[in-house]
């Protein structure tokens, strides 16, 4: 059997799924594209940055350097000029290379003729650079664990060289230029957490609007099932809700006039079938009198008797079965109950010969209707009496378990089969050759309308244990 799913649950899913679906998705969205714009924004800034590096310093000057050369006044010049445009613009470092990414100069220490092995990565955009299109590389991390950019332009060759560009300025974007993004995304980051809290509580706030009136109509619908038909149900909306509300009320109100009806009924058949019972059972005493000493007509008197007390059983049994009050629950000890069934059985188990015995050693309270449960006990007692050969026993026991108290009735009659067992609770299902098939239903139902439950444990041969399982009341 799957588990069942609340509505509540379900209306939650079918609400918050596709607003964190929406609010996923539009986080990432704008995530992309401030990412995008800030980093073209970068790009852009550095090209620029390179650009102006390329102006302040002369292709001619970058020429004559070679290694070796950084302690030259030449040199020295260049890098302060490439120093000051840095600290100028804020970048995080300006430096000049050849297609062979050979440096030519660098504000930091390194030396002219060091290979920048980092630009191996923008092969493609320093095509573009030596062709003499200024150029940006995409983001990339560094040894700190950052990311960075750089930007790149060409230094304007000599004049009357047609050939290609032979040094380029590159400038790499400090970390503190990204972190306006990272920024951003924080910001986004909380919007959406804030939006997805909100979103949240509003879906259960709607979500406990609806299903309250869901949750006043399935307690409804438990107590019509358990035949509970005098409370109305209302309906608290115009919408489907409440048409469902004014269905189910009318639906107890149709079940409550019959169940009138058939109080009705049965009363009648009390008073049609009883009337003529006790007319018979009269006639079949005074014919007893009459034909005193005639033992074969005697014999027929006694085997109409009979008849007559089983039919009287059988209605009996249906009115109860049929008329049974709702309990009226009392704070009980349960095994005093047990010792007072006890007392109404031990003249039935001494005809029997069976041994009756009580096993409850401990009080074990209970909520219960007393007139009722004791009914049902008996009824167990009885059925467990009869399954007795001579020199049987039956057990009555009481015991806690946890939150429980368990009465049991145990008997070392015949046993039940298995295929019967299932069926033994089900309303007119007797092994009697003129059982009712009420008794077991009767102790099922009053079980059910205390909290509690029945279970039986039997096999062909070995007796039968039947168990009534009933919330136990703290002391």
């Amino acid at each position: 059997m799957s588990r069942r799913v609340p509505i509540l649950t379900k209306l939650l899913g079918a609400t918050l799924l596709p607003t964190v679906a929406t609010f996923a998705g539009f986080g990432l969205l704008a995530h992309y594209i401030a990412r995008r714009s800030l980093e073209e924004g970068l790009g852009r800034r550095l090209t620029s940055v390179a650009q102006a590096a390329a102006l302040a310093v002369r292709s001619e000057q970058v020429d004559l350097l070679q290694p070796g050369d950084e302690e030259s006044r030449a040199y020295r010049n260049v890098r302060r000029k490439l120093t000051e445009l840095r600290d100028a613009t804020g970048v995080q470092r300006i430096y000049l290379f050849d297609p062979t990414a050979t440096s030519r100069g660098d504000t930091e220490t390194l030396p002219i003729g060091a290979r920048y092995y980092a630009l191996d990565a923008a092969r493609s955009e320093l095509g573009l650079v030596f062709a003499g299109t200024a150029a940006s590389s995409v983001l990339f991390t560094g040894k700190d664990g950052a990311l960075y950019k750089s930007g790149f332009a060409p230094l304007t060759p000599l004049e009357g060289d047609a050939g290609a560009p032979r040094v380029a300025a590159g400038v790499d974007g400090s970390a503190a230029l990204y972190e306006q993004l990272a920024g951003f995304r924080r910001t986004l980051f909380a919007a959406s957490a804030a939006g997805l809290t909100f979103m949240g509580a509003l879906s259960i706030v709607v979500a406990r609007f609806i299903t309250r009136p869901l949750r006043r109509l399935e307690r409804a619908a438990r107590a019509i099932g358990e035949g509970d038909l005098t409370a109305t149900i209302t309906a608290t909306s115009a919408d489907e809700i409440g048409y469902l509300a004014t269905t189910l009320d009318t639906m107890r109100e149709q079940l409550r006039a019959r169940d009138e009806r058939l109080q009705m009924m049965l009363a009648g058949i009390a008073h049609e079938v009883r009337n003529p019972l006790g007319g018979m059972e009269l006639f079949a005493g005074i014919l007893r009198d009459e034909l005193a000493g005639d033992m074969e007509k005697l014999a027929h008197v006694g085997r109409i008797e009979r008849e007559l007390g089983h039919l009287k059983t059988v209605v009996n049994d249906f009115l109860e079965y049929a008329r049974r009050a709702r309990p009226e629950l009392t704070p009980t000890d349960a095994a005093d109950l047990l010792r007072e069934v006890h007392q109404v059985l031990a003249a039935d188990a001494e005809r029997e010969e069976v041994g009756l015995i009580v096993d409850a050693p401990h009080p074990a309270r209970v909520a219960c209707d007393p007139p009722q449960l004791r009914r049902a006990l008996l009824n167990l007692g009885r059925n467990a009496l009869q399954a007795c050969e001579a020199g049987g026993q039956v057990t009555l026991g009481c015991s806690v378990d946890g939150a429980r108290v368990r009465l049991s009735v145990r008997d070392t009659g015949r046993g039940i089969d298995p295929e019967k067992r299932a069926k033994i609770f089900t309303p007119f299902f007797t092994t009697r050759e003129k059982g009712t098939g009420l008794g077991l239903a009767f102790v099922a139902e009053i079980a059910r309308d205390h909290g509690g439950t029945i279970a039986v444990d039997s096999a062909p041969g070995q007796g039968a244990l039947f168990t009534l399982h009933l919330p136990r009341l703290e002391s």
